[in-house]
């Protein structure tokens, strides 16, 4: 895994680059065939097992990978709001967090609502960026397991740390794993997501 040091601005407000994907569409440039042993990434079923490396599963779209990401953001009980210097528009809300794949992220999350909330980024199909896949390849990305934040009473913060998955060129939906925020729009999942570049 190549990872280069590079400090960025890892968030974006709702106009920030939701609105380039939104009014341009996310640049896919698809992945590099390997021969007949390619398959349909829509035929490969979602259960199916990754036994081939990521990195020949998901060659990278963008030539860039790795770096170091520092994100801090508050969770109230309607959606997510920027904290920290990572970027000149604090307690701004945030809808749209943007790294490179194979990066290391340091996230703190501090619950300023009034009841428990958390952070979880969901898994996503691979088919847009990556139609066709090697065999043993899975059709979805998941984050890892240590990028979920169990939910935190009213007032606490917590810090973690973990490396983006392989697959770029995708956007992977965020959202607090407080069971009772399911319902709520800001936090559920359906607004919020996580840019692999």
């Amino acid at each position: 895994m190549k990872r280069t040091e590079h400090g960025r601005s890892a968030l974006l407000g709702p106009l920030g680059l939701g609105g380039v994907l939104v009014s341009a569409g996310l640049p896919h440039c698809g992945s590099s065939s390997s021969g007949n042993s390619d398959v349909s990434c829509a035929s490969v079923s979602v259960d199916a097992a990754a036994t081939t490396s990521p990195t020949v599963c998901y060659p990278d779209n963008d030539g860039i990978t790795g770096g170091s990401y520092t994100i801090a953001l508050a969770v109230n009980d309607t959606g997510f709001t920027s904290t920290g210097s990572d970027d000149n528009d604090g307690g701004v809300t945030k809808n749209i967090i943007a790294t490179q794949n194979d990066a290391m992220v340091t996230l703190t999350l501090t619950n300023t609502g009034t009841t428990p909330h958390g952070f979880q980024v969901n898994c996503t199909s691979v088919c847009l960026s990556y139609p066709s896949l090697p065999a043993g390849c899975s059709p979805l990305a998941c984050f890892p397991s240590n990028s979920t934040i169990a939910p935190l009473m009213p007032g606490a913060t917590m810090t973690i740390t973990f490396d983006t998955p392989t697959p770029d060129g995708l956007l992977y939906p965020f959202a607090s794993s407080a069971p009772a925020d399911s319902t709520v729009q800001g936090l559920n999942g359906s607004i919020s997501q996580w840019s692999l570049m």
